[in-house]
């Protein structure tokens, strides 16, 4: 088991199972363009609250352990490779560390 395994192992599990590499297309999405904020209100509505729990502490464990990565494209590769994560950032006009914050605030709301 490796370190991401074993230190984030449900977040890992969120974004691999949610943010694969098709996620954009294998969600209903009525017309509208595909939407990561939609996604996490689908998490926490289909979750029990200590799973939804669980993976809001390691999302925050994990920022609080990289707001040191001066390089966004350094914490990129760990979102999309170490934590399984096919979200392309930059795409959506935001730094990963946008993105992880933002997801943060949807999983706390």
């Amino acid at each position: 088991m490796d370190r991401y395994s074993r230190l984030y192992g449900e977040l890992r599990q969120f974004f691999g199972g949610y943010f694969h590499q098709d996620w954009t297309y294998t969600y209903d999405w009525q017309g509208q363009p595909p939407s990561y904020q939609v996604i996490v209100r689908d998490f926490k509505a289909n979750n029990s609250q200590a799973i939804i729990t669980q993976v809001t502490q390691e999302l925050e464990q994990f920022i609080a352990d990289h707001l040191t990565l001066e390089d966004d494209w350094d914490l990129g590769q760990i979102v999309n490779n170490e934590l399984l994560c096919s979200i392309y950032a930059p795409g959506l006009k935001l730094t990963y560390q946008q993105l992880l914050k933002d997801i943060l605030t949807i999983l706390k709301e």
